[in-house]
């Protein structure tokens, strides 16, 4: 699957203004990370996780594209949440030869979702390392009607220009990771 999305982050007003503006459903999810001790999933660009959800375990991977705003997708359900992950495991499902990987920690979101024609607006509150976020996610199969609703969004909140374009959830929690293990 081609997941195409656009990433703002927001301020815990804006986070808060914007939960009263549209009929969101709201859920919890938690994504658990993976790479090796050297990042070197990460510095390929591939994300590996699993995402808990609802009791249920989905080892996700993300592999760059030569698309703007895109990247591929690959899902598979496990049984249980693994500390370790093999390469060979992950090498059967991307196609991509991959080292042995170990979970980093966790990134807890409390995710609300609103549809429109075109896609959907994910507005998170994200927990990780003892950090709190907040970020708006706008994924699309309709990239036209994507910028209609995001520029709606960003006129409401008094985001401009490119102020809130922002890294997405794992580089966020990598660059805390960093910072926790160098303590």
């Amino acid at each position: 699957m081609i997941e195409n999305e656009f990433k703002v982050m927001l301020t815990a007003e804006q986070y808060e203004n914007l939960l009263k503006q549209y009929d969101f459903v709201t859920f919890t999810q938690v994504n658990h990370y993976y790479d090796t001790d050297a990042l070197e999933m990460s510095e390929q660009h591939i994300t590996v996780r699993v995402r808990e959800l609802d009791g249920s375990f989905f080892l996700q991977m993300k592999l760059p594209t030569s698309v703007n705003f895109s990247r591929v997708e690959l899902s598979k359900e496990l049984e249980t949440l693994p500390e370790t992950l093999s390469g060979a495991e992950l090498s059967e499902l991307s196609g991509v030869e991959c080292p042995d990987v170990k979970r980093l920690g966790e990134l807890k979101t409390t995710r609300s979702v609103w549809n429109f024609d075109g896609g959907e607006v994910d507005l998170d509150c994200s927990e990780y390392f003892g950090k709190t976020d907040f970020e708006l996610e706008i994924e699309f199969t309709d990239e036209q009607a994507a910028r209609t609703v995001l520029n709606e969004i960003s006129s409401k909140l008094g985001i401009t220009g490119n102020s809130g374009i922002c890294a997405g959830k794992v580089r966020r929690f990598l660059d805390e990771y960093r910072i926790v293990v160098s303590k």
